[in-house]
Order: structure tokens, then sequence, then C-alpha cells
């Protein structure tokens, strides 16, 4: 057989990809750094290296996957070297190499791979997907052949998985300068930023796409033009800061009221957060109390009602609770609860027999929304109408990286986890608040002159 020839030169950040050997690295940034080329190059070379490899790309949909990835698949990688099935969308390789072009949007999509074996995944825009689905396909990262198992990602700063990636793969790594290695897996991870600097083919073959990214309004400029971070298209609360919004915790003082909020959870994570009023109406997130296996968001520990009320006791024990909002839905039987022998009782009821009480949330969710907002934003110049203790870790790290619904762009994307973000939004709800305008000086109307002309300017009324 003849030599067949790749047309594929790679530039230096897609090289780093290429020969990276951890078994997680993420490629991206800025928009046109060529990680879309990078990512099914990186899977080609796999599955010429390993015969019968099962490798795994993914996007959110398909209609997503032939505009990218298949349509980059095919227009880089030689025809000789794979066979397209195109209703099964799989590329077989004369090697017994396959690559599957699939796709997953959420955690339930995620699932239904639950069983199948991969031995390379790639998802490309992968902060278009939570933390929960991605760590459920990865779940699916496994080789009975003894092939080193890869994950490879690529992606733009924003979107519903912004802050994972953030968190786990850019932060984690300084920005790329280091390699870490995961507590749980053992894995090294990696990341390798890229802008469309250094795409010198897009460079060459169309000049003016950096300008076009340089014309586009500040917040989009920094995320696509120079991938920066610290930057988050899409997000609801772009009021956070956490200087000012994140205190040290302080003695509360005993005159100050206190009360407590609650969204339950069964498989998912509750949240219970406890608030603080002092004289001039701010609000203060004082303590939290979070349902959520370790490194799993989205699961809820497993913990019955009767478990997480003698904690809610223990944890607020002589201190004068006001009163506690709760999601309306810990009201509603459930045959869940029969498990724990208890007949279908209420959550509501259970907490009532420990001694804990609770009154029904307004759950109206925008004008909720706009409480988070309002107090968020304050009287500006830095003084908010709300701070939370740095101990409330999981309000601190969830409510910034809560992104928009795809299928409602008013309100906050239900998918994500959300749960500190719910019980926060009862507690702003119970204690409704708008900034109160600076006092101004009477005007005294008669005695209004134009100094210029010398007359009266009164306007009766």
């Amino acid at each position: 057989m003849a030599d067949i020839i790749i047309p594929y030169e790679p530039n230096p950040k897609q090289y780093l990809f290429h020969a990276c050997p951890a078994e997680e690295a993420v490629y991206g940034g800025a928009k046109g750094g060529g990680k879309s080329k990078a990512l099914v190059m990186e899977t080609l070379a796999y599955a010429l290296e390993y015969s019968g490899a099962i490798c795994g790309l993914f996007r959110e949909t398909y209609p997503n996957l032939e505009a990218n990835l298949i349509r980059e698949w095919k227009k880089s990688v030689p025809k000789e070297l794979y066979r397209y099935n195109e209703s099964k969308h799989l590329a077989s390789l004369p090697n017994g190499s396959q690559v599957l072009f699939r796709y997953v949007k959420n955690e339930k999509d995620a699932e239904s791979y639950q069983g199948q074996e991969f031995d390379f995944i790639g998802v490309d825009e992968l902060t278009k997907h939570t933390e929960r689905t991605i760590q459920l396909l990865l779940s699916c990262l496994r080789s009975a052949k003894g092939f080193p198992p890869r994950f490879r990602g690529t992606c733009n700063p924003g979107g519903k998985g912004h802050g994972h990636v953030k968190r786990n793969f850019v932060e984690a790594t300084d920005y790329g300068k280091e390699v870490v290695q995961d507590i749980i897996t053992g894995n090294r991870r990696v990341f390798i930023p890229a802008n469309v600097y250094d795409n010198h083919v897009l460079m060459a073959n169309d000049p003016a796409y950096a300008k076009r990214l340089e014309n586009l309004p500040e917040q989009e400029r920094k995320a696509f033009l120079f991938g920066d971070w610290n930057v988050f298209i899409g997000q609801v609360f772009s009021e956070w800061n956490r200087q000012i919004h994140v205190v040290d915790p302080f003695d509360i003082p005993a005159s100050w009221m206190r009360f407590r909020a609650m969204d339950w959870g069964f498989a998912r994570p509750f949240s219970i957060g406890w608030y603080a009023v002092d004289y001039d109406g701010l609000l203060y997130r004082y303590r939290e109390y979070y349902g959520m296996k370790p490194n799993q968001p989205n699961v809820g520990v497993e913990l019955d009602p009767y478990e997480v009320a003698r904690k809610v006791k223990q944890l607020e024990a002589g201190e004068n609770i006001s009163y506690g909002v709760a999601d309306p839905s810990c009201w509603a039987k459930d045959k869940r609860f029969k498990i724990y022998g208890n007949g279908g009782e209420t959550v509501a009821e259970t907490f009532i027999k420990e001694g804990v009480y609770w009154q029904p949330a307004d759950n109206d969710r925008l004008p909720g929304k706009m409480q988070i907002h309002m107090r968020l934003r304050g009287h500006g110049q830095d003084r908010p109408g709300v701070r939370i203790f740095s101990t409330c870790k999981h309000l601190i790290r969830t409510l910034p990286e809560l992104c928009y619904s795809d299928t409602d762009p008013e309100d906050v994307d239900t998918d994500m986890e959300d749960h500190a973000y719910d019980e926060f939004r009862y507690a702003c709800q119970s204690r409704p608040w708008t900034p109160v305008l600076e006092k101004q000086k009477p005007r005294d109307a008669w005695n209004d002159y134009d100094d210029e002309e010398g007359s009266t300017s009164f306007m009766a009324g």
C-alpha cells in the first residue's frame, strides 16, 4: 500500500496538544485557535496508533456534529484511511479502530452511554456541558485492551460548563503553566491555552477574522479574542464580585434577626442556609449545610430528613431563629419516603417532628431572581445588599457559575447545580428589598432663580 500523505501541519499550540502525555487535556481559549481541527487530528492519531481502538467524539447535537466535527473529519482525513457510515455516524479504519460521532446534551444523554466502553473520548465545546454530564461520560472511559485511556476537550470561555472547566483545568494548572494530578482518579490534567493569533492557517487565509473579533462588545471580545476566563458570556449574575460580596466570618450581634432557608433534594443535593439581618436591612448568609457527595456535583448524600433535621437543630443550638422558608414541594406527599417507614409523610412534617419548623417559600422564579440581582447590586459603590461568609463555599462556588436557560432565556438553567441558588432565592424573597435612595434636599421652588435671567423658574403642579 502506497504511503498516504496527511495534509496537516500543526501550529505550535496544536503540537503541544498532540504531544501531551497527560490522561486529560483541554485545548481552548479564544475562537479561531484551531481547536476542532486539533481534536479531530488527535483522535485520528490515537485510532491509527492503537489498532482496534474505540474512539468517541461528542457534541451537543447531531447537527452540531455534522457542522463541525464530521465536516472537519471529512475535510482533513484522507478518504483512503476510513469508510464512513452515514446512518451510524461511524468512521471505520483499516486497522479495526472506530471513531463514533455521538451527541450528549445533558446528564440524561450521558447516562444513556453507561455500559459502553471508549478507549478515547473527545468533547468539542466542553464548556457547554455540566460537570456531572462530563463525569458520567468519563465513567465510560476505560480500555480492556490495555490501551492508555485518553480524554481530550476543546472549548471557549462561557456556557454552563465554564465554572468547572475554569476550576479543574484553567486555574488548577495556573492557566496552563503546570501539570496537575486529580486526587480521585490520579489522572494528570493539562490545559493548553490558544487564541486566534496561534492559528497561522486561519490568519493567512482570512486575516480579517481577528479584526471581526476585535469589533465585538468588550465582554465577547475578551472571551473570544483573548480567551479571557475571567469573563463569562451568558452569566446570570454578572454583578457578582467576590471582593465585595464575600466577607470573613464575624460574631453576629444577638440583636440581629436570624432565619434560615432550604431547598430540598432527594437524589440531588439539598441546601440549607442561615441568614442574619442587620439594622439597615443588609442580609448576611453566615452558615450553610449542603448535601452533596464529595466531588459529585448534582448528586445528593444519602441522608433522610430525620438526619438532616437533627443536624439543623445541632448547628443552630442556642440561636434564636425567627423563621424558616423551604421549597413548597416539602409539603407534598411523596411515595419515596415510604422507604424510611414513615408512611409517606411530607418532608415538612418530618422536620416538625424534630422541632424544625418551616413555612412555604415564595417560589415565583423570576421575581426571586430579581431580588438576588438587587441584593448583589445594592446601593452601588461597594455597598451591596447582601454579604456572604467565606465559609459558605457552595453558594460562593455555584452562584457565579450559573448561566441562562436555552429554553427560557430569562431564567437560570436548571440543569446546572442550582440548589444553593434556589435556597438563596427563597431567602431573598422572604425579605423583599429595594435600595433606599439617598435623601435629597427639598427644593424651594419660590427661590429657584435663573442666575443669568434673574427670573423665577417655578413650575406649578
